[in-house]
Formats: structure tokens, C-alpha cells, sequence
């Protein structure tokens, strides 16, 4: 059944041979890979150390019913309460080191297949759901190369996005199948597909509303039988949708049992606060559509506690703006895609605005935008159909290609020069302190940059000033404890490493980082009991294991220290330096008082720390 408020303007207005969908689709994957082909080269970095390099749950088959009964950052944190329950998500870092180990190239190239593959759906979803394939393609195009895009296909741990995105539109696309035949068994598969995406990512919660939406605005069949009022559609919508909710309700109950809670807020900021932040907040997602230039890990967008000219009133204004354009242009568009298409962008960026659980300098990201960008591509190719008409050049109307041409250009340098400052940690925090030289976190990660490539001094004076300015920013503390370490300040570290753990409490890190302090004081008996308490904490991570061993053999307690380079041993067995430390403490029979013993040094000191590691809560998600 045709509606009044649908456009019914079709690709066939265009005159001579037009691409077939499978030309189409393949030129759209084709300029998408060759796109993000460099991201092959490039190495793991920030999240990827401590979710992937230095995760013994990911390296090994036996821990993965642990995947099911902890958050994301078990391994690292298993005393904290997290807000990550996504055990696919790290699923799927084990399957990657089975097949490429810990070589970067593989884990890249799997990044952008799966990127590949949620490019390919958006097409198949918006052919099926216009029926015009030039809408499709663009929508799809758009979907692939869009600047956004950088965080989730150049960063291997932001494909937690894509993985999301692929299982979520599986399930929709399937929901899509249901209405043409085999309503049953394909809802079975949506219902799957429904429950394995929230295993990946919780923002997945929000398929049975986009469902309820489209079943609303086209019907629960391809082709009605007969016109339908509002309610009756409504009420078959609701029907089809219902479906979802006894999967969502289970996931619910198994979330909030493992995180012990639904969720926990990492900002104390009030409900006015959170209201008045909004506007900038939606305006930065509108305008990282709009104008993708710039791009970033780390933006100056800040909590915002009264009401101001720039940061409130102007946002407001282009909100408005761009909401009077849609309604202004509602009927050339089709209201009925336009309303789907709003839908498709709005639903998946709902949870990403319960702004509470950021911590300060991670209220918005690019990455959150790559799965309502489905909905963003589709209102621009609907917003492009009277180019989808007139003579053909190879196969595609003139005047699209003489518009998309300089679009795709612009778009792909773009998003070249965004994936480009991936390739390392030096290049990824210098480029993000430039351009948000106010973020507290593009900060502190530039700065340990900086003293890693043995520029100390500035990095050490960078946190300093912004310890003085945040006194409370636990990394800014323990981060220059670490650098004031190195340079063999050892009471200066103490005291802001001090200063960390009066912090965060329970912060693996901190101990370990307190015990190689002691140890080079020669304060051993003290280094082994910040690295014994370090271990308890983190009990599945070898390299405190292996520090609590080098100083226990330090104090010629070789019979306690060969016991925990065995605990390393079992945890990663191809931590070589644990084996050699065991054969120099001798036999199991030596133990306190024995004269053979490690001495400590930095060489066999554990590597601690990494400059990405994030307090409590990662920095990754929400």
C-alpha cells in the first residue's frame, strides 16, 4: 500500500543502463577498504594493551566461560565494579589471538573486514527498506567512509562498535525478512542475532523500539492486505516488537547480577548540570556529521554548570535549526523514511547521552556515532534524489557523480588524516593534546608520550601543572609518581604515588608502581608487601606475580619467590623471564636467610602501567 507521506520517487527516473546492486555494492566495499588499507601497518595502541597485550584471559580457550561471569576489565580490576558486561566483544579478541597471536597486522585486517561487513548490511537494510538502490548506495557509501569512522575501523579495540554494529543489523535485517516470508523462523533469527549483539555492546537494547518504528511506519507485511488506521498499525507494531522483550528482560537480570547493579555514575553532576551539558553534546555529534574535520580521540567538551552564550544558547539555536530543515523539507524527502531514518540515528545515540557515567574528559567520542550513523547516511541519500535522475555516466546519473565526486574526495582525505595519527601512541596523544589542549586525559597521555621518547623533563613538568590544577586526577598523580621514579626521584614518587592511592584505594598499579620504589631504596621488606598486596588485587596478571617473586628472592625467601614465577608461569608460559629468574633462586629448598638471590634491578623490574591504563573504570564505552 502506497501512503500519501511517502515519497515515491524511484531510481528509474534515470535514463539508460544503470548499475545492477551487486556493481554498486562492490564499488562502495572496494573504496572502503582501499581506504583504511594503511590501518594493515599499524601497531596496538592505548586500550589495546591492557584489554588485548597484556590480558591472559584473552590469550588461552579455558578462560572464556570467565568472559560470561565478569565485566570487560576483570582482568585488570577484579575488585571494581564495572559498567561493561560485553563477553562477545572479548570473544572476539580471543578468536583474533588464536588466529594472529599478538601480531598487530592480523587484528587490523579483522578490524576492517568487520567494518567490510557492517557496510555491506547498511546497504542491504536501506535497498530493502526504500527500495531504491541509489539511495542504498550513497547511504552506504556514506556509512563506510565517513571521517566518524576512524576510532572504530584504525583502533582494534573500537571495534567493539562495529562488532555491535554487525550483529545489531543482522537482527534487523532479518526482523526485514520476517515481513516477506518465513515470519517465524526468520523473527527466530532476529531474536538471535537481538541477543547476541547486547552480549556485545549494551547499546543493542534499542533494536525492538527501531523495530517498533519501522513495523509502525511500513507495516508488519511487505505488502498490507488492506489499510490499516493508526492504532491497528500501532498495535501490530507493538506486537512484532514484543517479541525482543523477554530476551532483553534476561539480559537485564544476567547484567545486573554480574556488575552487581545496572550501572554506576562516575560524574556527580546534578540534573540541571546534565541539562544545560545536552545541547553541546548533540551539537557536537550533529556537527561531526556535518563538518567532519579535525578529528580526534579526546574533544574539549566539558560538564556545564550554567547557562551560557556559547556552549548552551548557540547549540540550542542549531539544534532548532536543523529540526525546522528536516520538518521544511519533511515531504521531498518522504516523511515516512525521514521518520525512520531520524530513528535509526536517534535510538542507538540514546544511551551514550546518559552522560553520568563518563568520567571528566570522555563525554563524547567519535565512535559512538557509528552505528546511528546508518540513519545520518540515509537522510543524506534521501536528501539527494533529484540527482538520481538524467543522463548516465558509467552506469550512474550525471549529476550524482558531478556533487558525490568532491563529497567522496574531501570525505576520504579526511578520514585518511584522522586513521593516519592511530599508527602509534606518540603520534595518537600528540594529535589529540593539539587539538583538545584543555582535556585532561589528552594531557596526561601526551605527557607520558613525551617522557617515553626522552623528553622527561616536559613531561614531567606537564603533570605537575595538571596535578596543580586537579589535585583529585588520580592518573595525573600516579603518572608522575611513575616519571619522577624514572628519573630516580624517589621521594617525590612516593609521596604522589601516595597521593594516587589515597585516590583509588585499590589500584593494582599504584602498589606495584610503590613497590619498585621501595625495592630501589632498598626497602625490600616493604616492596614485598606492596607487591604481594598489588598481586592480590590483580591476581591473573603475571608481571605482579613476577615482581612479588624478584623481590621475595631478593630477601632470600627463594622457596616463596619460585612459587610465584610458577604462578607467572602458568598464567602466560611464555613469560621466559620468569623461568630464568627460577633457575637463578636455585632449588625449591632454599628459602629465608639464603645467600642465592635476584637483586633487584630495572631490567627485571615487571612492565608496569601503560600509559592507557584508566582508573577503576575504562575509558572505553560506555
Amino acid at each position: 500500500m502506497s501512503l500519501p507521506w511517502t515519497n515515491s520517487e524511484s531510481d528509474s527516473a534515470a535514463t539508460g543502463s544503470p548499475l545492477s546492486d551487486r556493481v554498486l555494492l562492490a564499488g562502495v566495499l572496494a573504496l572502503t577498504a582501499l581506504l583504511y588499507l594503511p590501518t594493515l601497518n599499524y601497531k596496538f595502541v592505548y586500550d589495546d594493551q591492557g584489554q588485548i597485550v597484556d590480558n591472559a584471559l584473552v590469550h588461552a580457550w579455558r578462560f572464556v566461560p570467565e568472559y560470561f561471569q565478569s565485566h570487560v576489565w576483570h582482568y585488570l580490576y577484579p575488585n571494581a565494579l564495572g559498567n561493561y558486561y560485553r563477553p562477545l566483544n572479548v570473544l572476539w579478541f580471543r578468536i583474533n589471538d588464536a588466529l594472529f597471536g599478538l601480531t598487530p597486522m592480523g587484528w587490523h585486517a579483522s578490524a576492517v573486514a568487520l567494518h567490510l561487513l557492517a557496510t555491506a548490511l547498511a546497504f542491504l537494510i536501506v535497498r530493502r527498506v526504500t527500495d531504491r538502490p541509489l539511495v542504498a548506495a550513497v547511504a552506504a557509501l556514506l556509512f563506510g567512509i565517513h571521517p566518524t569512522r576512524h576510532e572504530v575501523v584504525a583502533w582494534v579495540s573500537g571495534t567493539t562498535e562495529s562488532l555491535l554494529a554487525v550483529l545489531f543489523l543482522f537482527g534487523f535485517l532479518a526482523y526485514l525478512a520476517s515481513r516477506e516470508r518465513r515470519t517465524i523462523g526468520w523473527m527466530c533469527v532476529s531474536c538471535f542475532f537481538y541477543a547476541a549483539s547486547l552480549l556485545a555492546k549494551e547499546t543493542a537494547i534499542v533494536l525492538p523500539a527501531l523495530v517498533l518504528t519501522h513495523a509502525f511506519l511500513y507495516g508488519v507485511r511487505r505488502v498490507q492486505s488492506a489499510p490499516l488506521w493508526p492504532w491497528q498499525r500501532f498495535y501490530q507494531a507493538a506486537a512484532r516488537a514484543s517479541v525482543y522483550i523477554p530476551i532483553a528482560i534476561l539480559y537485564l537480570v544476567i547484567r545486573i547480577h554480574v556488575l552487581h547493579g545496572f550501572s554506576r555514575t562516575q560524574s556527580r553532576a546534578s540534573v540541571s548540570t546534565l541539562l544545560l551539558t545536552m545541547p553541546s553534546v548533540l551539537f557536537f555529534y550533529l556537527k561531526q556529521w556535518l563538518v567532519p574535520i579535525r578529528m580526534t580521540l579526546f574533544y574539549n567538551v566539558e560538564f556545564r554548570t550554567r547557562w551560557d552564550l556559547l556552549h548552551v544558547a548557540l547549540p540550542l539555536g542549531a539544534l532548532a535549526a536543523a529540526a525546522a530543515a528536516l520538518w521544511w523539507f519533511r515531504r521531498k524527502l518522504g516523511t515516512r523514511e525521514m521518520t525512520f531514518a531520524l530513528a535509526a540515528m536517534v535510538l542507538p545515540l540514546l544511551p551514550v547521552l546518559y552522560l553520568s557515567v563518563f568520567p571528566a574528559g570522555e563525554l563524547v567520542h567519535d565512535r559512538y556515532t557509528y552505528l546511528p550513523g546508518l540513519g545520518a547516511a540515509l537522510l543524506v541519500g534521501l536528501a539527494l534524489q533529484p540527482l538520481y535522475r538524467g543522463h548516465l555516466v558509467f552506469g550512474l546519473p550525471q549529476r550524482l557523480v558531478l556533487v558525490m565526486l568532491p563529497v567522496v574526495l574531501a570525505l576520504s582525505y579526511s578520514t585518511a588524516n584522522a586513521s593516519s595519527y592511530w599508527v602509534n601512541e606518540f603520534n595518537l596523544f600528540q594529535h589529540a593534546e593539539r587539538m583538545a589542549p584543555e582535556n585532561i586525559l589528552a594531557r596526561n597521555n601526551y605527557a607520558i608520550q613525551l617522557a617515553h621518547h626522552g623528553d622527561q623533563g616536559t613531561g614531567i613538568a606537564m603533570l605537575q601543572k595538571l596535578v596543580d590544577e586537579r589535585p583529585d586526577f588520580f592518573l595525573a598523580n600516579y603518572n608522575l609518581g611513575r616519571l619522577l621514579y624514572e628519573v630516580n626521584l624517589l621521594g617525590a614518587a612516593q609521596h604522589y604515588l601516595q597521593v594516587a592511592r589515597s585516590l583509588v584505594p585499590d589500584m593494582p598499579d599504584t602498589y606495584a608502581q610503590l613497590g619498585l620504589v621501595s625495592m630501589r631504596a632498598g626497602r625490600l621488606d616493604e616492596a614485598v608487601q606492596n607487591f604481594r598486596y598489588g598481586a592480590a588485587l590483580r591476581p591473573r596478571d603475571p608481571t605482579l606475580h613476577f615482581a612479588l617473586g624478584v623481590a621475595l628472592a631478593a630477601t632470600g625467601d627463594c622457596a616463596l619467590a619460585r612459587s610465584e614465577f610458577s604462578s607467572v608461569l602458568f598464567l602466560d608460559p611464555a613469560f621466559t623471564h620468569a623461568q630464568e629468574q627460577m633457575d637463578k633462586c636455585g632449588g625449591a629448598s632454599k628459602g629465608p636467610g639464603s645467600t642465592t638471590g635476584v637483586a633487584p634491578s630495572d631490567q627485571s623490574s615487571p612492565p608496569l602501567s601503560r600509559v592507557a591504563r584508566p582508573p577503576i573504570v575504562p575509558v572505553k564505552g560506555p
